[in-house]
């Protein structure tokens, strides 16, 4: 939710309506898990009723154990990757709470339909009862969003030109160009947000547009001025990324085959596009965009199709199960010293030098 430094704050119920509450986010997270569980056994069962199919099944179950167990530490590597994230973004808050939202949020974006939309929201509720203002919450939100983005649309730009200069790929594959020049521009686009002045009449012909506009700048500039703040944590935006491939890479090794990187980077960026569609877990949606962008590189299709249900369930269930266990400890730790914390007085609107967002705290 996004607040200008003029807009009128919520109110508790306006905000309790956007960002939920324990109790809404747990009952969530629960409905998720029952779901994408009682799919995930659907399809196995169409799967094994399907003679076509219960050969990608048998190449599944034949996957080297080596392999596998690369991936699931891969995986948490992964994990471990964006709670760095976190930790970097919300340098100020409790280490250890922090490392349980950052856990939190990756279940929900495992499991709930609109995953993503769904941890955010649970930071949000964690920023709140750390005594973090409305707009405070909604511009560190933004920014571990657009630092994680901004990583995965460089690296899809790098990865789409080598595979059109034809670098680590076949050839006749003539797939990257267009998705690393939408990444670049992207890029640039990101880059040149924060040059966007505040408009004169917001009131005025597309002046609210112009706002909207300008804040995002300001959103951005914070994020550059994240990206260039020297921490170690910041190598947590690549690996979260970066560690996620790899256990495709490695659960493609598992059943035998030798992926072109390149390609394999641009296929794992497009073909998770088809997570967006609200599916709990993303069952069958992500396993058929993974599987529809790796064929285009010339990779079998059974045995693309074993390792990519490989992938699906060690990137699903490594942060669901470590993200579920998180939130409850989290829930716990909040609900012990909430009261403490929401009495904690906020800090003037422009404490914060050089900050383009207008109120800070001591939690965030």
């Amino acid at each position: 939710m996004a607040l200008s430094k003029d807009a009128t704050q919520p109110t508790d119920e306006q905000a309790e309506a956007v960002v939920g509450t324990p109790e809404r986010d747990a009952h969530r997270l629960r409905n998720g898990a029952i779901w994408t569980l009682a799919l995930a056994v659907l399809l196995l069962g169409i799967g094994l009723a399907v003679p076509s199919l219960r050969g990608v099944l048998k190449t599944a179950s034949e996957g080297t154990p080596g392999w596998l167990a690369l991936g699931v530490v891969l995986e948490i590597f992964s994990c471990l990757g964006y709670v760095l994230v976190v930790r970097h973004v919300l340098y100020r808050g409790p280490p250890r709470e922090l490392r349980w939202l950052a856990w939190s949020e990756q279940a929900f974006g495992a499991i709930v339909p609109i995953g993503g939309a769904g941890g955010l929201a649970v930071g949000a509720w964690a920023m709140r009862a750390w005594g973090v203002p409305w707009a405070r919450v909604a511009n560190r939100s933004a920014v571990i969003f657009l630092l994680t983005s901004a990583v995965n649309a460089a690296v899809l730009a790098i990865a789409g030109f080598a595979v059109w200069l034809g670098l680590g790929t076949p050839s006749s594959v003539p797939y990257g160009l267009l998705p690393g020049a939408i990444a670049l521009l992207g890029l640039v686009l990101f880059l040149l947000t924060p040059l966007i002045k505040a408009p004169a009449n917001p009131r005025g012909l597309g002046g609210r547009t112009h706002q909207t506009l300008h804040g995002l700048g300001v959103w951005v500039r914070d994020t550059e001025a994240s990206a260039f703040r020297r921490d170690w944590r910041l190598i947590g935006a690549p690996a979260f990324l970066l560690c996620d491939i790899a256990v495709l890479w490695a659960c493609l090794k598992a059943v035998g085959l030798s992926p072109p990187i390149f390609g394999m980077i641009v296929a794992y960026q497009i073909g998770y596009l088809a997570d967006l569609i609200p599916i709990p877990g993303g069952i069958g949606v992500l396993e058929g965009g993974l599987l529809g962008t790796l064929v285009l590189f010339h990779l079998p299709a059974t045995q693309t199709a074993a390792a990519v249900i490989l992938y699906h369930a060690i990137s699903l269930w490594v942060p669901s199960l470590g993200g579920t266990v998180s939130f409850a400890r989290l829930r716990r730790a909040i609900a012990a010293r909430g009261p403490i914390m929401r009495a904690v007085p906020q800090p003037d609107a422009a404490s914060r030098p050089g900050s383009g967002e207008a109120a800070s705290s001591e939690a965030a």
